[in-house]
């Protein structure tokens, strides 16, 4: 038997705009990813003190990205029900993300929560693509900051 094997540039004309337009589409994809993320709307929890929401719920997940942002972010679940909530709302699935600044005498501490029944745009989301994206910024003016985490529902499991 013989083989023959021909050897062809790795960039041709076609190829190249292949590779373009492969590009232009992730781009695109990436962008709608992004909006998706910015569309989520987050409730401001009443009771703004980190310390008492990490220790009256329970902590589900940590990140922190000491490079680039420097913060610590707990996704934590209340399990007796929110009874502040709207009649639709209440239910003891009510998810709350605390984000504070590490490495700082005084760190800039928010929550923010997350109630699945209350906006269908976060339910609809979480449907489709299994996961809680949280997107959020802090910090003022030219220091301001953005980060993106992406929490599997895996973690929503009491451990």
């Amino acid at each position: 038997m013989i083989f023959v094997v021909e050897k062809k540039a790795l960039f041709t004309t076609g190829t190249s705009v292949m590779w373009k337009k492969l590009f232009l589409a992730l781009l695109i994809l990436s962008t709608g990813f992004n909006a998706i993320a910015q569309s989520i709307n987050y409730k401001n929890v009443a009771n703004n003190d980190l310390i008492y929401v990490l220790n009256n719920f329970q902590k589900r997940y940590v990140y922190s990205d000491h490079k680039t942002l420097n913060i610590a972010v707990y996704l934590v679940a209340d399990r007796q029900g929110d009874p502040d909530a709207p009649a639709d709302c209440k239910n003891a699935a009510s998810v709350y993300v605390a984000v504070s600044e590490v490495n700082k005498a005084e760190p800039e501490q928010r929550v923010f929560k997350l109630n699945p029944v209350c906006d269908p745009k976060f339910t609809n989301w979480v449907k489709s693509k299994k996961m809680y994206k949280i997107a959020f910024s802090y910090g003022t003016g030219t220091r301001k900051k953005t980060a993106t985490v992406g929490i599997s529902l895996k973690k929503l499991v009491v451990e």
